[in-house]
């Protein structure tokens, strides 16, 4: 194969192959990213839409339950309570579709460190593990955030643009 090129064809073949080699490379790592953020909209979304689904009285009365020995006060757990599935269906559904996605990101591991301490003022260190899990997973999108070219966020800049 070299022998069909002289010298300049031949760095310019070279070239024009890395060039396809990065593009390549940051096409998959915008795919691996969009699955990523996908599938972490989607345990979110559902999260909150079963939650809804089932009642959020239910589910606000139960959590405050589960956290009365706990030294936060009541009104404050009930009230934060009602809100967590509403919050979760918002930041699944922004992630899924990559919508506001470094805002929801933000957001969500803010979000994560509500619930912290609330299990946290439980002692309910188990779960305060598996959300630590989650906000890893917010920094590592926030922090990879430059290859979330398949998403809402990137067609509305192309069409802001146009």
């Amino acid at each position: 194969m070299l022998s069909q090129f002289s010298g300049r064809e031949f760095s310019a073949h070279r070239t024009g192959t890395v060039a396809r080699l990065i593009l390549m490379r940051f096409a998959d790592k915008s795919a691996a990213y969009a699955l990523l953020r996908i599938a972490f909209g989607v345990n979110f979304t559902l999260h909150g839409l079963i939650r809804i689904y089932s009642g959020l009285g239910a589910f606000a009365n139960g959590t405050a339950q589960h956290l009365a020995k706990s030294p936060l006060p009541h009104g404050f757990v009930l009230g934060y309570s009602y809100a967590i599935p509403v919050i979760e269906l918002l930041l699944g559904l922004g992630l899924a579709f990559g919508l506001f996605t470094r805002t929801a990101l933000i957001l969500g591991a803010i979000f994560m460190m509500g619930l912290t301490i609330g299990v946290g003022s439980n002692q309910q260190w188990d779960i305060a593990g598996q959300q630590l899990v989650y906000s890893v997973v917010f920094f590592l999108l926030l922090f990879l955030v430059e290859h979330n070219a398949f998403a809402v966020d990137r067609l509305l800049a192309r069409s802001s643009r146009v």
